[in-house]
Protein backbone atom coordinates (compact mmCIF):
# COMPACT_ATOMS: atom_id res chain seq x y z
CA UNK A 1 0.00 0.00 0.00
CA UNK A 2 1.48 3.33 -1.09
CA UNK A 3 2.26 5.86 1.58
CA UNK A 4 0.51 9.19 1.26
CA UNK A 5 1.80 12.63 2.43
CA UNK A 6 -0.41 15.30 3.81
CA UNK A 7 -0.03 19.02 3.10
CA UNK A 8 1.43 19.56 6.55
CA UNK A 9 4.09 16.95 5.92
CA UNK A 10 4.96 18.59 2.64
CA UNK A 11 5.38 21.97 4.32
CA UNK A 12 7.65 20.47 6.92
CA UNK A 13 9.89 18.92 4.29
CA UNK A 14 10.00 22.15 2.31
CA UNK A 15 10.85 24.14 5.43
CA UNK A 16 13.64 21.73 6.36
CA UNK A 17 15.13 22.00 2.87
CA UNK A 18 15.06 25.83 3.04
CA UNK A 19 16.74 25.84 6.42
CA UNK A 20 19.45 23.55 5.11
CA UNK A 21 20.01 25.83 2.15
CA UNK A 22 20.16 28.88 4.43
CA UNK A 23 22.74 27.16 6.64
CA UNK A 24 24.87 26.36 3.60
CA UNK A 25 24.62 29.96 2.38
CA UNK A 26 25.57 31.30 5.84
CA UNK A 27 28.56 28.96 5.99
CA UNK A 28 29.66 30.10 2.55
CA UNK A 29 29.34 33.74 3.65
CA UNK A 30 31.46 33.08 6.77
CA UNK A 31 34.12 31.40 4.69
CA UNK A 32 34.14 34.31 2.26
CA UNK A 33 34.48 36.85 5.08
CA UNK A 34 37.34 34.83 6.61
CA UNK A 35 39.12 34.72 3.22
CA UNK A 36 38.69 38.49 2.81
CA UNK A 37 40.10 39.15 6.29
CA UNK A 38 43.08 36.92 5.56
CA UNK A 39 43.71 38.79 2.31
CA UNK A 40 43.58 42.16 4.12
CA UNK A 41 46.00 40.91 6.77
CA UNK A 42 48.40 39.68 4.12
CA UNK A 43 48.15 43.01 2.30
CA UNK A 44 48.94 44.92 5.52
CA UNK A 45 51.96 42.72 6.18
CA UNK A 46 53.15 43.24 2.60
CA UNK A 47 52.72 47.02 3.00
CA UNK A 48 54.76 47.04 6.23
CA UNK A 49 57.48 44.94 4.62
CA UNK A 50 57.55 47.32 1.64
CA UNK A 51 57.96 50.36 3.93
CA UNK A 52 60.77 48.71 5.89
CA UNK A 53 62.52 47.87 2.63
CA UNK A 54 62.18 51.47 1.43
CA UNK A 55 63.59 52.81 4.75
CA UNK A 56 66.51 50.42 4.56
CA UNK A 57 67.30 51.38 0.96
CA UNK A 58 67.02 55.10 1.87
CA UNK A 59 69.42 54.71 4.82
CA UNK A 60 71.85 52.76 2.67
CA UNK A 61 71.80 55.47 0.04
CA UNK A 62 72.48 58.19 2.62
CA UNK A 63 75.43 56.32 4.10
CA UNK A 64 76.94 55.91 0.64
CA UNK A 65 76.52 59.58 -0.29
CA UNK A 66 77.49 61.08 3.14
CA UNK A 67 80.88 62.80 3.24
CA UNK A 68 83.58 60.73 4.87
CA UNK A 69 85.12 62.03 8.11
CA UNK A 70 88.51 63.58 7.51
CA UNK A 71 91.16 63.21 10.20
CA UNK A 72 92.64 66.28 11.86
CA UNK A 73 96.04 65.34 10.50
CA UNK A 74 94.68 65.28 6.95
CA UNK A 75 92.92 68.60 7.45
CA UNK A 76 96.11 70.26 8.69
CA UNK A 77 98.21 68.90 5.84
CA UNK A 78 100.00 71.73 4.09
CA UNK A 79 99.38 74.25 6.90
CA UNK A 80 102.55 76.08 7.94
CA UNK A 81 103.32 77.35 11.43
CA UNK A 82 103.41 81.16 11.68
CA UNK A 83 106.65 82.69 12.79
CA UNK A 84 106.40 85.27 15.61
CA UNK A 85 108.46 88.24 14.42
CA UNK A 86 106.69 91.31 15.85
CA UNK A 87 105.59 90.90 19.48
CA UNK A 88 108.10 89.54 21.99
CA UNK A 89 106.97 86.20 23.45
CA UNK A 90 108.13 87.07 26.98
CA UNK A 91 108.07 90.30 28.88
CA UNK A 92 110.43 90.90 31.77
CA UNK A 93 108.21 92.53 34.38
CA UNK A 94 110.67 92.90 37.23
CA UNK A 95 114.29 92.27 37.93
CA UNK A 96 114.75 88.87 39.64
CA UNK A 97 116.75 90.29 42.56
CA UNK A 98 114.18 93.04 43.13
CA UNK A 99 111.34 90.49 43.09
CA UNK A 100 113.14 88.34 45.67
CA UNK A 101 113.75 91.38 47.85
CA UNK A 102 110.08 92.37 47.75
CA UNK A 103 109.05 88.83 48.63
CA UNK A 104 111.39 88.80 51.61
CA UNK A 105 110.05 92.16 52.77
CA UNK A 106 106.46 90.88 52.54
CA UNK A 107 107.34 87.76 54.54
CA UNK A 108 109.11 89.88 57.18
CA UNK A 109 106.06 92.14 57.50
CA UNK A 110 103.81 89.10 57.95
CA UNK A 111 106.12 87.68 60.62
CA UNK A 112 106.17 91.05 62.43
CA UNK A 113 102.36 91.21 62.30
CA UNK A 114 102.06 87.67 63.70
CA UNK A 115 104.73 88.26 66.34
CA UNK A 116 102.89 91.33 67.60
CA UNK A 117 100.21 88.98 68.88
CA UNK A 118 102.80 86.93 70.78
CA UNK A 119 104.89 89.85 72.07
CA UNK A 120 104.38 91.06 75.65
CA UNK A 121 105.24 94.62 74.61
CA UNK A 122 102.33 96.89 75.51
CA UNK A 123 100.42 93.98 77.05
CA UNK A 124 98.85 94.45 80.49
CA UNK A 125 99.30 91.45 82.79
CA UNK A 126 96.28 90.61 84.90
CA UNK A 127 95.93 88.80 88.19
CA UNK A 128 95.16 85.05 88.16
CA UNK A 129 91.96 85.55 90.16
CA UNK A 130 91.26 89.01 88.74
CA UNK A 131 88.42 90.02 86.45
CA UNK A 132 88.98 91.02 82.81
CA UNK A 133 86.42 93.16 81.01
CA UNK A 134 86.16 95.22 77.82
CA UNK A 135 83.48 96.66 75.56
CA UNK A 136 83.67 98.61 72.33
CA UNK A 137 82.23 102.15 72.30
CA UNK A 138 79.33 101.08 70.09
CA UNK A 139 78.13 98.27 72.37
CA UNK A 140 75.04 99.17 74.38
CA UNK A 141 75.52 98.97 78.12
CA UNK A 142 72.36 96.91 78.56
CA UNK A 143 73.71 94.26 76.22
CA UNK A 144 77.09 94.30 77.96
CA UNK A 145 75.38 93.98 81.34
CA UNK A 146 73.62 90.83 80.17
CA UNK A 147 76.96 89.46 78.97
CA UNK A 148 78.51 90.09 82.38
CA UNK A 149 75.59 88.39 84.11
CA UNK A 150 75.91 85.27 81.96
CA UNK A 151 72.49 85.79 80.40
CA UNK A 152 73.88 84.97 76.96
CA UNK A 153 74.48 81.23 76.86
CA UNK A 154 77.78 80.39 75.07
CA UNK A 155 77.10 78.64 71.76
CA UNK A 156 80.60 77.16 71.53
CA UNK A 157 83.79 77.12 73.56
CA UNK A 158 87.55 76.54 73.32
CA UNK A 159 89.79 75.12 76.05
CA UNK A 160 93.37 76.48 76.07
CA UNK A 161 94.77 74.31 78.87
CA UNK A 162 98.22 72.85 78.05
CA UNK A 163 98.50 75.12 74.98
CA UNK A 164 101.54 77.08 73.94
CA UNK A 165 100.96 80.79 73.37
CA UNK A 166 101.09 80.31 69.60
CA UNK A 167 98.68 77.36 69.57
CA UNK A 168 96.35 79.20 71.96
CA UNK A 169 96.17 82.15 69.58
CA UNK A 170 95.47 79.88 66.59
CA UNK A 171 92.64 78.07 68.41
CA UNK A 172 91.08 81.32 69.63
CA UNK A 173 91.22 82.79 66.16
CA UNK A 174 89.84 79.63 64.55
CA UNK A 175 86.96 79.46 67.05
CA UNK A 176 85.96 83.08 66.46
CA UNK A 177 86.06 82.75 62.67
CA UNK A 178 83.91 79.60 62.76
CA UNK A 179 81.47 81.19 65.18
CA UNK A 180 81.04 84.23 62.92
CA UNK A 181 80.38 81.95 59.92
CA UNK A 182 77.69 80.11 61.88
CA UNK A 183 76.13 83.37 63.14
CA UNK A 184 77.01 82.62 66.77
CA UNK A 185 76.99 85.65 69.06
CA UNK A 186 78.50 84.41 72.34
CA UNK A 187 81.43 82.05 72.90
CA UNK A 188 83.39 80.92 75.95
CA UNK A 189 87.19 80.88 76.15
CA UNK A 190 88.60 78.65 78.90
CA UNK A 191 92.13 79.93 79.52
CA UNK A 192 92.59 79.00 83.16
CA UNK A 193 93.77 81.32 85.95
CA UNK A 194 97.46 80.71 85.34
CA UNK A 195 98.39 80.62 89.02
CA UNK A 196 101.43 78.46 88.33
CA UNK A 197 102.56 79.91 84.99
CA UNK A 198 105.60 82.15 84.62
CA UNK A 199 104.72 84.96 84.53
CA UNK A 200 101.40 84.36 86.27
CA UNK A 201 98.13 84.45 84.30
CA UNK A 202 100.13 84.34 81.07
CA UNK A 203 97.44 82.91 78.75
CA UNK A 204 94.70 84.89 80.49
CA UNK A 205 96.60 88.11 79.88
CA UNK A 206 97.26 87.17 76.25
CA UNK A 207 93.56 86.38 75.67
CA UNK A 208 92.55 89.81 77.00
CA UNK A 209 95.24 91.38 74.78
CA UNK A 210 94.21 89.49 71.64
CA UNK A 211 90.47 90.04 71.97
CA UNK A 212 90.86 93.82 72.16
CA UNK A 213 92.60 93.75 68.79
CA UNK A 214 90.17 91.49 66.94
CA UNK A 215 87.59 93.45 64.89
CA UNK A 216 84.92 90.73 65.30
CA UNK A 217 84.80 91.21 69.10
CA UNK A 218 82.24 93.60 70.58
CA UNK A 219 83.20 92.93 74.17
CA UNK A 220 84.28 90.34 76.75
CA UNK A 221 83.96 89.74 80.46
CA UNK A 222 85.06 87.20 83.05
CA UNK A 223 82.58 84.30 83.17
CA UNK A 224 80.18 83.44 85.96
CA UNK A 225 81.32 80.76 88.46
CA UNK A 226 79.22 78.05 86.82
CA UNK A 227 81.12 78.67 83.56
CA UNK A 228 84.59 78.68 85.11
CA UNK A 229 84.76 82.04 86.87
CA UNK A 230 88.15 83.77 86.67
CA UNK A 231 89.48 80.92 84.53
CA UNK A 232 87.05 81.61 81.66
CA UNK A 233 85.83 84.57 79.61
CA UNK A 234 82.58 85.32 77.79
CA UNK A 235 83.10 86.88 74.36
CA UNK A 236 80.36 88.74 72.49
CA UNK A 237 80.82 88.74 68.71
CA UNK A 238 79.48 90.89 65.92
CA UNK A 239 76.75 89.49 63.70
CA UNK A 240 77.77 87.52 60.64
CA UNK A 241 77.00 88.81 57.15
CA UNK A 242 73.79 86.76 56.86
CA UNK A 243 72.55 87.83 60.28
CA UNK A 244 73.26 91.51 59.53
CA UNK A 245 71.32 91.22 56.27
CA UNK A 246 68.36 89.67 58.10
CA UNK A 247 68.40 92.52 60.63
CA UNK A 248 68.39 95.11 57.83
CA UNK A 249 65.43 93.35 56.20
CA UNK A 250 63.52 93.28 59.50
CA UNK A 251 64.12 97.00 60.08
CA UNK A 252 63.07 97.80 56.51
CA UNK A 253 59.90 95.73 56.96
CA UNK A 254 58.96 97.64 60.10
CA UNK A 255 59.25 100.92 58.25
Amino acid sequence: MAKTFSLTDLKKVTSALKQEELKKEAELKRQEIARNRQKLKEQEQLEKARKRLEEFESGLLKSETAPKEISFEAQMKGVKKLTQDKIPTTTKIMDRDAALKLREMAEDEKKEDDMSFFSTAGMIFVEPAGMISYRTPGLQYGVFRKLKAGEYSPETWVDLHNHTVENAYKDVRKTIVRAIRKNMRCILIIHGKGEFSEPKALLKSYVAHWLRRMPEVLGYHTAMPYHGGAGSTYVLLKKGIEARQETREEIAARR
